[in-house]
Formats: C-alpha cells, sequence, structure tokens
C-alpha cells in the first residue's frame, strides 16, 4: 500500500503498550478485506506489505521473508516502535483506502467466554 495519511514523525511516537491494538487493527481489517475486495488476503501478506518499503517483487518466492530481512536490515532505533508504527500506517492506510476513513471494527470472537481450554483431556 502507499497511502500514507500520517507523517512518518507522528507514527514515531506510538507507545509500544498500543502494538496489540495495531495488530488487532491489522488482523480486523484482514477479516473484512477477505469479505470482498481482497479474498485471498491473509495476515502475513499484510504483514508483509506493512514492512515492504517498495513494490513487490512478483518473482519473490517468499515475499514475507525478503520483507522481513530488509526490515531488520534497514532498521535504526528500536525494532518494536519501527515495526508498530509500519503495521499502524498499513491499518490506517487500508481502512482510509477501504473503509471511509474509519477505524476497523475488531472481529467477532470465535470462541465463547469463557475460552475453551487447548488441552482437550481425557
Amino acid at each position: 500500500m502507499t497511502d500514507d495519511p500520517l507523517p512518518s514523525e507522528e507514527l514515531q511516537g506510538d507507545d509500544p503498550a498500543d502494538g496489540a491494538t495495531w495488530l488487532l487493527d491489522l488482523v480486523a481489517a484482514v477479516d473484512h478485506l477477505r469479505r470482498g475486495v481482497r479474498p485471498a488476503l491473509t495476515v502475513w501478506d499484510a504483514l508483509e506489505e506493512a514492512l515492504r518499503s517498495d513494490e513487490p517483487d512478483w518473482d519473490d518466492p517468499d515475499p514475507l521473508r525478503t520483507a522481513l530481512h530488509e526490515f531488520v536490515a534497514s532498521t535504526g532505533g528500536p525494532a518494536d516502535i519501527q515495526l508498530q508504527a509500519r503495521i499502524r500506517r498499513w491499518a490506517l492506510a487500508a481502512a482510509e483506502r477501504f473503509n471511509d476513513g474509519r477505524h476497523w471494527p475488531h472481529p467477532a470472537a470465535r470462541r465463547g467466554f469463557p475460552a475453551p481450554s487447548i488441552d482437550p483431556g481425557p
């Protein structure tokens, strides 16, 4: 995505404690976009788009690996802040482009409360 609704200096002020919210926004955006304009989109595709700094290489067999490698190699300063800024930028650009500039509604819970145990037991 090339849209950039926020200047870089504003993104640098992100509190790392807000990271889960931006990740959930990314997941919510993917959940919404998969139901319509981008049916093949995955969370991993969105993360790769968020990390990519230029046009995609359509011949790359593993674009997420390439994007992660380039991100780590080019990141100056705390990687958590830089990663969160990229995810936030992607989620906000997608909201601007595909959701009339509104924040993404978080997906409905797929499990009830209390959540079932991950251990199926005997």
